[in-house]
């Protein structure tokens, strides 16, 4: 039969208690790891024709948050059992392991703002090289065509960037009509290096600040691990589930 000391009513509530919270930060932890995949595989995916062209891009980020995320997945699934358990070596071990998580989000949160930076930088190269090879070889499947029509946007700073005649239909608001000469009035007034601009920085920016507040929740985690591996050991009791 199950010992059950009662000598300190606070410290047989608390247990429980910590065992709770400790349960709960898992499941957020794993919800966190869940959401660093789908941001991985968006990049990967929908947003990958913004920096397909762009000399920085790499699908190395993309795969460190994917892997990142599938590892906290995991983690946190197998965590469940010795938490509910109430296993004190393998609380220490997942505590430990959430340590170097808490490091190893920062440093991708880090790595986050580095690699949008260098993005940001290559804006304006990405859509000239982009128009003139849509010029030069009339690709209507160009990334160009997905850009402008999606961002709302046409060529680079304005659709003055196009000849005067290959203005691409991607760059009317409303149905092109057959003309000589282009309308002002009809085509996206915003250059595209602004729009994409700005959707880098506004995308990438979120996933850094995201990355960077799911880093809090190991710090937290961890502290709950190792206190409830202690309280276990010293009280010395089981509780009956």
């Amino acid at each position: 039969m199950p010992k059950i000391y009662t000598r300190d009513n606070s410290r047989f509530i608390s247990y429980p208690c910590v065992r709770a919270l400790l349960l709960l930060f898992n499941m957020a932890f794993w919800l966190a790891g869940l959401s660093l995949v789908w941001i991985g595989v968006w990049l990967q995916t929908d947003y990958q024709k913004y920096l397909d062209k762009n000399p920085s891009h790499s699908d190395i980020a993309p795969m460190i948050i994917i892997i990142a995320g599938a590892i906290i997945l995991f983690a946190s699934s197998l965590a469940c059992s010795c938490i509910v358990k109430i296993d004190s070596a393998m609380l220490v071990f997942y505590g430990g392991f959430l340590i170097i998580a808490l490091f190893s989000l920062i440093s991708l949160s880090i790595y986050v703002h580095t690699y949008k930076g260098e993005l940001l930088e290559g804006v304006s190269d990405t859509i000239s090289k982009e128009i003139k090879s849509y010029s030069n070889e009339q690709n209507t499947t160009s990334n160009m065509d997905f850009i402008q029509k999606n961002l709302r946007c046409c060529g680079n700073d304005s659709f003055l960037d196009w000849p005067q005649h290959s203005v691409p239909n991607s760059c009317y608001k409303l149905h092109r009509l057959e003309a000589t000469k282009v309308d002002a009035s009809r085509v996206f007034e915003v250059g595209c290096f602004y729009k994409l601009r700005g959707s880098i920085n506004d995308n990438f920016t979120t996933i850094g600040v995201s990355t960077s507040v799911i880093a809090l929740f190991p710090l937290f985690g961890s502290i709950l691990s190792f206190g409830l591996s202690m309280m276990h050991q010293k009280g010395d009791y089981e509780i009956i589930i």
